[in-house]
């Protein structure tokens, strides 16, 4: 009796775990947007100005992130892709925190930079799904999660930044109390 060959299949928890990984940019990215012009006022900057810079600070980061994707990938390449990647969301999770500390408009615009530049996990994750999914029925669902997951976060990032913002004035019962947020009241 001959045995049917085996179809090949997705490799789901590997995509998930790279997926996981690809909602931190949008989140990262857009988070960011409901406080911003509030954030930039609160360093002194003149009502006029506020929009002017709320928007370089934003553009700073995918400036930073295309002016160092090509540098992530020889990165991948060389030290390995999970390394790499490990890298870009530790370093996008140490300087959220410090972007939320931010006492001027300069130092803002400068965490905002290095967190483009050290978010080069797009071209990486491509990467990795190419390598992964080598079956050419396969691959147009694998290239399909990945947008699927920049748009999810691209959702989640404002109303995650929106909700979050100036947590002990939102949420005084729960942190009403911390010196912290109320010292830095974007650091959420």
């Amino acid at each position: 009796m001959a045995t049917k060959p085996q179809r090949p299949k997705l490799p789901v928890q590997q995509l998930a775990i790279l997926a996981v990984a690809r909602f931190a940019e949008p989140l990262a990215m857009t988070s960011v947007y409901p406080y911003l012009p509030e954030m930039i006022a609160s360093f002194g900057i003149e009502r006029k100005d506020v929009a002017k810079w709320a928007g370089a600070t934003s553009a700073v980061f995918s400036l930073a992130q295309s002016a160092t994707a090509v540098a992530w990938g020889r990165a991948s390449d060389t030290f390995g892709r999970k390394p790499a990647i490990m890298t870009g969301l530790f370093c996008t999770m140490t300087l959220f925190i410090v972007w939320g500390m931010s006492t001027s408009l300069t130092m803002a615009i400068v965490v905002r930079g290095l967190q483009g530049a050290c978010n080069g996990n797009v071209g990486i994750i491509r990467t990795m799904v190419a390598e992964m999914v080598q079956d050419r029925e396969l691959q147009p669902k694998a290239f399909s999660i990945m947008p699927l997951v920049w748009s999810i976060g691209s959702v989640f990032g404002p109303a995650f930044g929106g909700l979050f913002a100036k947590p002990a004035q939102q949420f005084p019962g729960l942190f009403g109390d911390s010196y912290f947020f109320n010292k830095y009241p974007d650091i959420a």
